[in-house]
């Protein structure tokens, strides 16, 4: 048999297999034009979720700032106590010490309701029994007892009677035997030590940041920091 071709048969087997290759090139631009057209999606969806993840943030970061500076700020119901602290801080022969207790008095109550030192107990009284003038008059008094102890000891740190106004002249008494000046690792040993141990959940967020948010049950062994955010 014969396995000569006609010239006409040649041409269109060329013609054919051209087309074949033309349809491939075709399949193979039409492949790209889809792969670029998914990049480019992908991209523009990328851009849209950086936008809104930027905004996020942004907003996120004014929320913890405005946080930050609401918890390190005097509201204004403390300071329209600041006369009547003064009153009683010069009648105790304390006034140096105004700022401290208003400070004391944010970190206590933020100014509201009636016994805005929370000094009704160191009267022996039961808490929150006090109204608000009797509340910074008690607690003026208390402070210049501290000051007293703290000078008996030969303790000469503020920060010291700040914390002990929280745990109590007994801190006071601990320190003087642990170097005479506060610090934190001191305050928490203190609470660890008559709280045996036991821990309640606070939710502050100097709290929050130091460990996760927790104070032994014993007073508020951040109790130093926390008042000196607002002086």
């Amino acid at each position: 048999m014969s396995t000569n071709t006609k010239p006409g048969q040649d041409q269109d087997r060329q013609r054919r297999a051209e087309e074949l290759r033309q349809a491939e090139r075709r399949k193979r631009r039409a492949k790209q034009r889809e792969q670029r057209a998914k990049a480019i999606r992908r991209q523009k969806i990328l851009a849209v979720l950086g936008v809104i993840l930027a905004v996020l943030l942004f907003a996120g970061g004014r929320f913890l700032m405005k946080q930050a500076y609401a918890q390190s700020s005097l509201s204004e119901k403390v300071l329209g106590y600041k006369d009547t602290v003064k009153k009683y801080a010069k009648k105790e022969k304390i006034e140096k010490y105004t700022d401290t207790l208003l400070a004391i008095m944010m970190a206590e109550s933020k100014g509201e309701g009636k016994d805005v030192m929370q000094s009704s107990e160191s009267k022996g009284l039961e808490r929150n029994s006090l109204e608000p003038e009797e509340s910074i008059e008690q607690a003026c008094i208390y402070f210049a007892a501290l000051i007293d102890i703290a000078h008996n000891l030969e303790i000469k740190d503020d920060k010291a009677l700040i914390q002990a106004y929280n745990f109590g002249p007994g801190y006071l008494t601990y320190i003087a035997k642990h170097g005479k000046k506060h610090t934190e690792e001191l305050a928490i040993e203190y609470a660890k030590e008559h709280s045996g141990g036991e821990k309640v959940r606070y939710v502050h967020l100097y709290a929050i940041k130091k460990n996760g948010g927790w104070i032994y049950k014993f007073g508020n062994m951040f109790y130093e920091s926390i008042v000196e955010d607002y002086m």
